[in-house]
């Protein structure tokens, strides 16, 4: 994984450790180009302290593998105009229309901070992806600022999720929707089996994959999970697949695995939204040069 060469600095403390509170930019190995504003996921991983969500979440994977407190959500800065410039020339290094928000922790858990970021790197010239699950809502004055921001937002949403947690991801893909944001519906998916807890979550993913605008995203999961050996949930090995494993739980065969250049759903970001991004950018170039808070 490429990665903007930056120190580090890291907080002496017992146990794992917490992450930097400096932002850095990546590239995974997807293709994808990351901007975390937040690493770590508070509420996530209160809600499901064994593994984070659906037991595998590939962030708190990776944190456990190289020793961070993925629990404590870290907001990340820059430190001061040089940093910034710096991160501006590696992303416009990268050959891709977008970047993204929400990799390795969710952004929902300082939104103010959020905006603030997407907002210093609008003339990166690139279309913003914020990955979300709403653990913590946006004010109504964030989702205006990031409708002028021209941010798609993905909302990750599963039937695995409880009824209350499907209410309010849903109700916050509509909301968004309704103020004229791209919002897509990032739906873990899986192959589900026939027991109770299975044919409940096959019914809500169902009503799901009914709505749209929407985005097929399988659940990577190791053999080993409970709900794999129970046979709750199917895997199929996909040798094309990248990241999160090689073991896919397909509820479609045809669920895209691979790198992200040649992805049908570039995370929602289609030939409009980047259309109506440089359209902004040149109305703003005219004007101040950047967008005001």
């Amino acid at each position: 994984m490429k990665q903007l060469p930056l120190f580090d600095f890291q907080e002496k403390r017992p146990g794992p450790r917490r992450y930097s509170s400096v932002l850095t930019v990546s590239v995974n190995r997807k293709g994808v180009l990351d901007v975390d504003t937040v690493k770590g996921c508070t509420m996530g991983m209160k809600a499901y302290p064994h593994g984070g969500c659906y037991g595998e979440c590939y962030a708190s994977k990776n944190a456990s593998l190289y020793g961070f407190d993925f629990k404590t959500s870290i907001s990340r800065q820059f430190m001061g105009r040089e940093h910034k410039g710096t991160i501006i020339k590696f992303m416009n290094t990268v050959a891709v229309r977008w970047y993204r928000i929400g990799t390795a922790g969710d952004p929902c858990h300082d939104w103010k901070h959020t905006v603030a970021i997407v907002n210093a790197l609008w003339h990166v010239y690139k279309v913003p992806v914020i990955i979300t699950k709403h653990w913590i809502p946006m004010e109504d004055w964030q989702v205006e600022k990031l409708f002028r921001l021209g941010v798609v937002v993905n909302t990750s949403v599963s039937g695995m999720d409880t009824d209350d947690e499907l209410k309010l991801r849903v109700s916050q893909w509509d909301r968004l929707r309704s103020a004229g944001l791209y919002s897509i519906l990032r739906i873990v998916t899986c192959r589900y089996g026939a027991s109770a807890w299975a044919r409940a979550c096959k019914a809500k993913q169902d009503y799901l994959l009914s709505l749209t605008p929407i985005i097929d995203n399988p659940l990577r999961a190791r053999k080993s999970n409970p709900r794999v050996i129970n046979g709750d949930i199917m895997l199929t090995r996909k040798s094309e697949s990248i990241g999160g494993g090689k073991y896919v739980s397909l509820n479609s065969p045809s669920a895209y695995l691979g790198a992200c250049a040649d992805c049908p759903d570039q995370c929602g970001v289609d030939i409009s939204a980047i259309s109506n991004m440089e359209k902004e950018y040149q109305l703003e170039d005219q004007a101040t040069g950047t967008l005001s808070f």
